[in-house]
């Protein structure tokens, strides 16, 4: 068998480099796909989430679910810089009147009224307790909150209690839910007007009542 010459030799070193030359650009090459297969995916999901839906408002969904047509420009409400946080339905309910004597030395009843009601959100099972003060406590944190009349937004309905709008002038209990609530409206009232019969002083006389409660903050 004749032997290996040096040509032979060199012959074989070249086509060991030239194969190790492919490889080499071989590698490479799945390494820059590689790359831009990764850029290709980033670029798909930051456009994802570019195009990603703002968060629904919650508020507006819940007054919308309670019936109410036109938005918050059509309930007594705090004016531009607020929102609607959330709406109550009071589920039962009562506003207590008390006869007092008037100026002009009759009996009549109230004219004010102490709520005793329990009310459930739109859209969730939250529940509130609304109370004399007038308050409302979270029945899922304690965060207590209690309002003011401001009369000059109050809508007469007739045969029922008025609409209103209240300022929160304090916040009582842990902090929770009702913590960042501004103001409060009452709206779609029924029932919960003062009796018309005579009274004698100092009696009571707890009259059932229904309406939607909501709760306003300072928008960002």
């Amino acid at each position: 068998m004749p032997g290996t010459t040096a040509n032979d030799t060199n012959e074989a070193d070249d086509t060991h480099v030239r194969g190790a030359r492919v490889r080499r650009r071989l590698r490479l090459a799945g390494a820059g796909v590689a790359a831009a297969v990764a850029l290709g995916v980033a670029a798909v999901t930051t456009t994802a989430a570019s195009a990603a839906p703002a968060p629904p408002d919650t508020g507006a969904a819940e007054l919308r679910a309670a019936g109410v047509a036109g938005g918050p420009a059509r309930i007594p409400n705090p004016g531009p810089g607020y929102r609607i946080t959330s709406v109550y339905k009071v589920t039962s309910g009562t506003q207590t009147y008390t006869c007092n004597t008037a100026a002009d030395g009759t009996l009549v009843w109230g004219p004010a009224s102490t709520p005793e009601a329990r009310l459930r959100r739109y859209l969730s099972r939250d529940r509130i307790h609304h109370f004399a003060g007038p308050r409302w406590a979270s029945e899922k944190d304690g965060s207590t909150i209690v309002g003011r009349n401001l009369t000059d937004h109050a809508v007469p309905q007739p045969g029922t209690i008025p609409w209103l709008l209240l300022e929160v002038t304090a916040h009582e209990g842990p902090a929770g839910e009702l913590s960042p609530v501004t103001h409060i409206s009452r709206i779609r009232t029924s029932g919960g007007a003062a009796p018309t019969r005579p009274c004698t002083a100092g009696e009571t006389r707890a009259v059932s009542y229904g309406a939607d409660y909501v709760f306003w903050t300072k928008a960002r």
